[in-house]
């Protein structure tokens, strides 16, 4: 009886850690979706969405707290789901690790290839950054492929947690589909940032980049939203 209260408890305990991943997930993508179609109103069929943008960004707006930790909830949200889906440590700590470098690496420098918007940092934050910012600044600095390979390392290995999960939902389905789009949006601004830099410059190439920066964070919404509502499945 001690043996089957405890599964209960583990199993109860992992569904809480995953929705509250999905709902991390879905809020900070609520707000980065809305922020970027806001500010891309002018990009084909973006105007469409323009309507809802901006209701949506009514109600966000009371919500001052929301800028400041949308790209710290995006990558808690993200890890919780990976320990909550994902049994083997490998991954688990690979992806973990890529986030984390990523999300202080971001922080330092201020720009995120993960998150293509302006966002603030909680206050207390700065401690941790000081704390951690040499070690990270040393690793940035072995090669120029650091901070871009941990950049496209991120989407790709998230595709994999994804893909390979089962059995599958249609909640993981969308988390999928978008980090398909975020790998090829991440890759087209380290091959324009590293190699071909002209591209910087060619308006089509800008505009695939943020549509699929958009469709990305459009489908982490529709995927964090059916994980949250699905919190009673296994």
């Amino acid at each position: 009886m001690v043996i089957l209260n405890k599964r209960v408890y583990n199993k109860t305990f992992g569904k809480i850690v995953r929705t509250l991943g999905f709902l991390l997930v879905l809020a900070s993508s609520l707000y980065i979706a809305t922020t970027l179609i806001l500010e891309n109103g002018s990009l084909p069929f973006i105007s469409n969405l323009t309507p809802f943008a901006q209701t949506i960004d009514g109600y966000l707006s009371v919500i001052p707290l929301l800028a400041e930790y949308t790209g710290l909830g995006l990558v808690v949200g993200l890890i919780l789901i990976l320990w909550a889906i994902r049994k083997g440590l490998i991954l688990r700590i690979l992806l973990t690790l890529v986030l984390v470098f990523g999300f202080l690496e971001s922080a330092m420098s201020g720009t995120s290839a993960l998150v293509p918007v302006t966002l603030l940092s909680p206050s207390w934050l700065s401690g941790v950054v000081t704390l951690v910012g040499q070690f990270v600044d040393q690793l940035t600095a072995l090669s120029p492929y650091v901070v871009p390979g941990v950049g496209v390392a991120a989407p790709f290995l998230l595709w994999i947690l994804f893909a390979y999960k089962k059995p599958g939902r249609f909640s993981l389905l969308m988390l999928r589909l978008g980090s398909i789009t975020l790998f090829l949006a991440i890759l087209m601004l380290a091959v324009a940032n590293l190699f071909v830099t002209s591209l910087q410059t060619v308006d089509i190439f800008s505009t695939i980049n943020m549509m699929l920066y958009i469709i990305t964070y459009l489908a982490f919404i529709i995927g964090g939203l059916f994980g949250t509502i699905g919190f009673t499945r296994k």
